[in-house]
């Protein structure tokens, strides 16, 4: 197709003042059926053709199925079961093109149905606004190199530049627009859905967590998450409740699963400002949290405790449980700069301080002086700690604690004199006594007066 020797001149003297109508009026599908298959509403089309002509509309209609193939990677396009929805999302932003093209600037509400459509049904499916916005920025590459292409081939090359420009601006500001559209469909539909179904997921995951018979499949359906994955559990919560922290935990959530190793995920919030979290693996155990040295930080005031990797649907119960005792350790003990805690890592503290008047008296009677919680005695305890993690290597303890070694030499010196003994003597006490003031803190070391039989408790580990 080529512009006839009239249309030619409209352009040449500046009679046909937009280009963009122009390219609209020639815009033609190769399959002249291609507006017949139109998978958004009638009403919707009916619109396009009305603004743009039917030749635009089912040049639209037929591009969206060429982005559909090149969107065939993006998570946010399930192409094993590819919904009629996803097909009406693509090709809704191919007719927004069109509308754009047009003249139109707001989003019309048709169209803004079909893209809540598609999102309403991706949601269950954990997909995240930021993949939807991956493949509006793809959508935009699509249609500028198609438009481009159009505008070389159709147009003569004095107004070549001027057509492309236009194009480029109308695109942009037009992809900005329906990228608010979608954040703003996004965050209404994901709130719509946890209104609507967490009880019906805290109801399930409960009833899994007991141990009451459930159906597989239908946990599936529900859930959106494999319970014969290989699993680890997180439990996180907030400092102060903050508008945002929903979200914030979250996001953590993701964050720290992701850096785990898991490619499935169940997010269940657990009453305000604290999140359940599980992440899953199919091919082997999710990375225990203690072994990943650069975790991404996250906001300030948001605490992580983990449960340890485990298989299938025990797994899922036991990693919880561990998750939960984490958290309760946490709470209690002296807040950790990281704000990570780790059943692994805490383990033992957790088996031998189970009732916290006879560790408290453990620790004390064991650390005497070195009990105290003077910033000098907590140096000295770390460094002591550290050496006989270390086997007694001066030099492996000096490294990370990055300190000198005359530094770690005096500190053990000091302490032996404390103590009233050598390190070497009843090593195995003093050794476990240090990892219970580091992981348990004030709550061991501060003298308590007037407890009693029913001070309290720190959670034993939970059966699964």
């Amino acid at each position: 197709m080529s512009l006839t020797a009239s249309e030619l001149s409209h352009l040449a003297v500046g009679r046909i003042t937009d280009p963009t109508w122009e390219i609209l009026r020639l815009l033609r599908p190769l399959d002249d059926t291609a507006l017949s298959l139109a998978s958004t509403s009638e009403r919707l089309v009916d619109e396009v053709v009305a603004r743009a002509g039917a030749g635009a509309a089912g040049w639209a209609v037929e591009n969206s199925q060429l982005l559909l193939t090149e969107l065939a990677d993006e998570p946010f396009i399930n192409r094993e079961r590819l919904p009629q929805s996803e097909v009406g999302f693509t090709e809704a932003v191919a007719l927004w093109v069109v509308l754009r093209l047009t003249g139109v600037r707001a989003i019309p509400d048709l169209l803004s149905a079909e893209l809540t459509k598609a999102i309403r049904e991706r949601i269950p499916d954990d997909i995240s606004v930021d993949q939807a916005l991956a493949c509006l920025r793809k959508a935009h590459a699509h249609f500028s190199q198609a438009l481009f292409r159009f505008v070389e081939t159709m147009l003569p090359a004095p107004g070549q530049a001027t057509a492309m420009r236009l194009v480029s601006t109308e695109l942009f500001a037009g992809m900005e627009t329906l990228a608010a559209t979608v954040t703003e469909a996004f965050a209404a539909e994901r709130s719509r859905w946890f209104a609507g179904s967490a009880g019906e997921r805290a109801t399930l995951v409960n009833a899994i967590l007991k141990g009451e018979p459930v159906d597989p499949a239908k946990a599936m359906r529900r859930l959106g998450y494999e319970l014969t994955l290989h699993h680890v559990a997180l439990v996180l919560w907030q400092d102060e409740l903050t508008p945002d922290g929903g979200r914030e935990l979250e996001a953590t959530a993701l964050r720290v699963l992701d850096r785990l190793g898991c490619s499935s995920t169940l997010l269940l919030p657990a009453g305000s400002g604290r999140l359940w979290a599980w992440g899953g693996r199919a091919s082997s155990r999710p990375v225990a949290l203690r072994k990943v040295a650069d975790l991404p930080a996250f906001p300030a005031g948001v605490h992580v405790a983990s449960g340890l990797p485990g298989d299938g649907v025990a797994g899922f119960q036991r990693s919880h449980a561990q998750a939960i005792t984490a958290e309760r350790v946490g709470r209690v003990a002296e807040p950790k700069p990281d704000r990570l805690y780790d059943y692994g890592e805490m383990e033992l503290a957790i088996l031998l301080g189970g009732e916290v008047a006879g560790a408290a008296e453990f620790v004390r009677r064991e650390l005497g002086p070195l009990a105290s919680c003077d910033k000098s005695m907590v140096a000295v305890r770390e460094t002591v700690r550290c050496l006989l993690d270390n086997e007694r290597s001066v030099a492996a303890t000096a490294e990370l604690m990055h300190i000198a070694k005359n530094t770690v030499v005096y500190r053990a010196k000091k302490a032996e004199q404390l103590l009233g003994r050598s390190l070497r003597e009843d090593r195995l006490r003093l050794h476990l006594a240090l990892h219970l003031a580091d992981q348990l803190g004030p709550v061991l070391l501060s003298e308590r007066r007037g407890t009693t039989s029913d001070d309290a408790v720190l959670p034993a580990p939970r059966r699964a």
